[in-house]
Parts: C-alpha cells; structure tokens; sequence
C-alpha cells in the first residue's frame, strides 16, 4: 500500500510496532485526505499480517483487510445522510470488540470520522478505553480534537499528521493520468490533501461545479444589483448530487474564498507561486489590477461571515444574496 507524505510518523509507527505491542488506543489527528484513515488500514495490515515482512499485502489477511472484509477488522463509518455516529452503534460494537480474535492475534476498531460521535456515544466509549480487552487496538481518525471529549483524547496516543507537499501531490495527479495544468490546479486547492485532490479531479460533478463558480464569480465585481441576485440563485443552483445539503454550497464559497484570496494577493505584488487559480491567472490580473486591496479583503471578510451564517443554518438563497452584493462592490 503506497500512502502519500507523512513518510516520518508511519516510520516512527513501523518500528515501534517492530519492538513493542500496539497501544490499547490511538488517536490520528490531521487534514482530511492526508492518510489518516489509510494508515489505520495500514497498521491493521501489519499487525495482522502473516507474510515474512509483515505488510506484505500479499497474504490472505493483507488482502481482506484491503478489502474491508477481515473479521477481526471492525469500522464505525457515518451512515450517508446522517450528520453523527451515536450510541447504538457504539454499543453495538463494543459488544463485537470484546469477542476474542477470529484469525489474528488482535481486533482492530477503527471510527473513521471520530469527530461525529455524540457526546452519548463518546461516554459509551471511556468505559473500553479505561478497561481495553488486551487483544483491542482502537483508532480513531478525527480532523481535530475540537469535538471530543478530554477524558478520550487523554487516553489515546496521538499522532499527528500534516499537509502533503502540493508538488509531491500534483506529481502523483500526474501518474494517475491528470493532465499537468488541471494537475497542478487541484494540488493547490486541495492545500496539500491527496484524498481531496484525486476527489476533485476523479468526479467531473465536482470539478464542473468549480468552474461554473469561478464563472459567475469572475462577473460579480462591479455588476447591478439584479445581476448579483441572478448570480446568487445560478450558485444555489450548482449541485453535484452530494447527498449532505451542506457540501456543495460550502464547496461554492471555498471556491470564492480561493479566487478573490488570490485577487488579494495579485493586488498587493504577491508571489503568483502561491496562487491557487493557476489556470486563470490572466483574469484574476484583471481583477487585481481594478480592485483595491482593501475591496478586495472586504470581500474575504464577506466570505467568512457567509460560512459562519451557513453553520448557523440561515437559508442559503438568503446567505447567497447577501454575499453577491457585497461582491458586486469589489472594485468600487
């Protein structure tokens, strides 16, 4: 299994492995899509392996934990449509977890999204972290520790992951057949995250949104008050089919925070190397060269108060309208 960056931790990993039991419980901390949750699969591997140089994905364990079948392999993922992992499915699997091992010498029980679980379920938790079967490694894969709770971040090792170099992912774009500007376009907006950019460019859903929003927002600066409400309703109306209500219009204002951010940086004679929107720098010259830098972080500042209205449920067609408004005054 080949897993992009983080290269240091998963050898600091291996060789504790190598010379030490696992620990009762681990907690992996870091960006989504930087090889959290493919690490857990890696070390479930190693530890269950039975080849000569364990992993060797090769024997009958490598193999059905890569496929998600091993027995001994137990996973929590969020149910599609479902914003949490409660405490049934907590308790469900604390009853599996305490059953001895079918094939290996451990029973792994991986939560891929750690983050979700209610505090319910997160209390159902600590009496399995504080008293752990010895054949039990839990992990669990969170983007923070925000949303858990001291009392299971305390018993937890931690490890720590960080972004991926944007080069080292646009080159592995690149062997994944990505043409080399679309390449090195992903690799900037995904701000290091393998998983995010093979995301982007694997569904054209995604991709397509990403353009129509840098469209209509190219148009916004300077526009009347009836063409920015013409262009909030064409960004609610971009979908990629996402089952979650939430994601495509927080992929809508990621991609305004990218595109007037780079605006900003152009105006002020930033790096053009730390741009995202490579591939429409003659536009964003354009932008830059008519806008203030003071529009133009005006307009950021807009794009912030948009995501915190989304978390707070206001209507999008509201949240949308109000924004376009104020970006229709870039420039002026």
């Amino acid at each position: 299994m080949h897993i992009l960056g983080n290269q240091a931790l998963r050898s600091r990993l291996q060789e504790a492995l190598r010379t030490s039991p696992p620990a009762p419980a681990y907690l992996f901390l870091g960006p989504r899509g930087v090889g959290k949750a493919l690490t857990a699969t890696w070390m479930a591997a190693r530890l269950l392996c039975s080849g000569p140089e364990p992993p060797c994905g090769l024997c009958p364990a490598c193999r059905k934990v890569h496929s998600g079948n091993h027995p001994d392999v137990l996973r929590i993922d969020r149910v599609e449509g479902k914003a949490s992992v409660g405490i049934d499915d907590v308790r469900e699997g604390i009853s599996a977890v305490q059953l001895r091992p079918y094939e290996g010498g451990y029973r792994f029980w991986i939560f891929s999204e750690a983050e979700r679980l209610t505090g319910e379920a997160q209390s159902a938790l600590l009496k399995t972290l504080e008293e752990p079967p010895g054949h039990l490694v839990l992990i669990l894969v969170a983007g923070g520790e925000d949303a858990l709770l001291p009392t299971v971040t305390s018993r937890c090792r931690i490890l720590r992951f960080g972004p991926v170099d944007v080069q080292a992912v646009a080159d592995s774009l690149l062997e994944h057949g990505v043409s080399p500007e679309r390449a090195a376009v992903a690799a900037r907006i995904s701000s290091g995250s393998p998983g995010l950019a093979l995301e982007l460019v694997g569904t054209g859903e995604i991709w397509d949104l990403r353009e129509s929003a840098l469209d209509l927002a190219s148009g916004l600066p300077g526009s009347q008050t009836w063409q920015a409400l013409e262009v909030a309703a064409s960004l609610e109306a971009l979908k990629t089919g996402s089952s979650d209500p939430k994601a495509d219009l927080t992929r809508v204002l990621d991609n305004l925070m990218s595109w007037f951010r780079d605006a900003l940086c152009l105006s002020v004679g930033g790096d053009e190397g730390l741009l995202v929107n490579v591939d429409r720098l003659d536009t964003l010259r354009v932008l830059a060269s008519s806008s203030s830098p003071r529009s133009l972080d005006r307009a950021l500042q807009a794009i912030l108060e948009a995501f915190d209205h989304l978390h707070r449920n206001v209507q999008p067609r509201f949240l949308l309208q109000r924004l376009c408004l104020e970006l229709s005054r870039v420039g002026a």
